[in-house]
């Protein structure tokens, strides 16, 4: 990611949002911890770098996440509360899952309990259940995409990336 991309978000986020810390990275953008200040509450923030901004497919693809997440509204997937693009920076604000991905956790714990892993399985096939009712389609369902919530262990269902909206056709 290029140097200042840190810098450039907090200039185009201010004054609704503060950067608290970078807290993840992947191929299609980089998620800050941040701090709503109006509402008081912590965020994240997903910023597409500047370097995939300018490229059309890229950032289409990137606005699509938020737009098809945001269509979605369940308790095992992160809410969208807003996205933007200001000064050649790309970013969407979601809900904050304080914790970890279920792929660190099986890192961790490569066999963990079958009650915990029903609970949940259960959890995100509800979740992916409720965005194919809506036709949403994840299209890359996997560890590193599924959030633990700290404490009650709530599996949070993230990065629509790739999904696709089911269409006539049967594709």
């Amino acid at each position: 990611m290029p140097e200042g991309l840190e810098e450039r978000l907090a200039a185009a986020i201010r004054p609704a949002y503060e950067i608290e810390a970078e807290i993840g990275r992947g191929g299609m953008g980089v998620v800050y911890r941040c701090l709503d200040l109006k509402l008081r509450r912590r965020v994240a923030v997903k910023v597409l770098p500047p370097e995939l901004a300018f490229r059309d497919e890229v950032r289409t693809r990137f606005l699509r996440e938020a737009e098809t997440a945001a269509q979605l509204s369940h308790p095992n997937i992160v809410p969208i509360y807003a996205v933007d693009d200001r000064d050649g920076i790309v970013w969407f604000v979601m809900g904050l899952v304080e914790g970890e991905s279920l792929a660190a956790e099986l890192a961790r714990v490569p066999r963990p309990p079958l009650p915990e892993v029903r609970r949940i399985l259960h959890d995100v096939a509800d979740a992916l259940a409720y965005a194919h009712a809506r036709g949403i389609v994840h299209r890359d369902i996997k560890p590193d995409n599924i959030l633990l919530e700290h404490g009650s262990g709530r599996p949070v269902v993230t990065d629509f990336g790739i999904a696709r909206a089911i269409e006539g056709s049967s594709r």
